[in-house]
């Protein structure tokens, strides 16, 4: 043949996602997206991730139909150059245990005797890729001196502008002060009048001074009545805000008076604070009486492993 088994293998792998080389795997391609390391900056093209899977090895006549058309071959010279070749390198790989294909990729044996594969880096067979190689990445650096410049200088300007009205007031003062470093001594009077308006805070005041008004408010009597103070206590507000409830525990309730007086001498002999209840035209017999509902539901659900009958009756 005019070329080897590999170059054709790498030819196809160009054109199409799986390659199989019989009896030996197939080559199956994976498209992968261009990507950036941002660690060393590099920006690699589309490429293709070449896969080795040992499982792939039905003859699919894809590569012995290739070397056939390339090398104008027929189809049976053509499966056994691949045969051959395919022998060749398993058993180069058995016994060397590292097998190198050209422009495709490294293959060693593992530990447990599987085949692994490492693609050769050199060839791109991505077609989306075609004329373009992994270049480095230069990190854009924006510059901020200038952005905090003008920043410090708006900060500066805030803070001596804080308060004008203190600095117009400062003004007010000084400028009088000034003034009066120019004025004779014999002018005593005037000067007075100055440290008079300074003293106000409002140099442009007339010389007048007024005095202030005082207004008389006449006396007036006011007569407070006081009002006992009545305690209460909280038991007496209780009674007022919440009305008592009484919480009965019943064990049954009879029409006749001799059935209830029969059950009520049985509880009273178990020791239950038990007692009628009359209601209508019933009257009620009760193991026991409660204020607090919590405590009356405690007491019933443990009255009702003895009688499941009984039930609760608030009034």
């Amino acid at each position: 043949m005019n070329k080897t088994v590999e170059h054709y293998i790498s030819e196809l792998l160009f054109l199409h996602d799986c390659v199989i080389l019989p009896n030996f795997g197939g080559f199956v391609a994976n498209p992968q997206t261009a990507k950036l390391n941002k660690i060393t900056g590099m920006l690699s093209p589309p490429s293709k991730q070449i896969l080795f899977n040992a499982n792939l090895k039905t003859n699919d006549g894809l590569l012995i139909t290739h070397i056939s058309q390339q090398e104008k071959v027929t189809q049976e010279i053509a499966k056994n150059e691949v045969v051959s070749y395919a022998t060749k390198i398993t058993n180069k790989l058995k016994i060397s245990k590292v097998l190198r294909i050209d422009k495709i990729g490294l293959f060693t044996i593992g530990r447990e005797a599987n085949i692994i594969f490492l693609q050769d880096s050199v060839n791109n067979y991505s077609l989306d890729s075609f004329g373009m190689k992994a270049t480095h990445n230069k990190t854009v650096v924006r510059e901020t001196i200038i952005e905090e410049k003008v920043t410090a200088t708006i900060q500066t300007i805030r803070t001596q502008s804080k308060n004008p009205k203190a600095f117009l007031r400062a003004a007010a003062v000084i400028i009088p002060l000034i003034a009066l470093s120019y004025v004779s001594i014999t002018q005593q009077d005037k000067i007075n009048n100055v440290y008079t308006q300074m003293a106000s805070l409002n140099p442009f005041e007339n010389n007048r001074i007024t005095e202030p008004r005082v207004e008389v408010i006449p006396e007036v009597k006011i007569e407070v009545k006081v009002t006992p103070i009545v305690k209460i206590t909280e038991e007496e507000i209780a009674q007022i805000i919440i009305p008592k409830k009484t919480y009965y525990i019943i064990a049954g309730a009879f029409s006749e008076k001799k059935n209830a007086t029969k059950m009520l001498a049985k509880l009273k002999k178990l020791n239950y604070n038990t007692e009628l209840v009359p209601k209508g035209n019933l009257l009620r017999v009760s193991y026991n009486s409660f204020a607090n509902k919590t405590e009356a539901l405690i007491a019933l659900h443990e009255i009702k492993h003895e009688n499941s009958d009984a039930w609760l009756l608030t009034q």
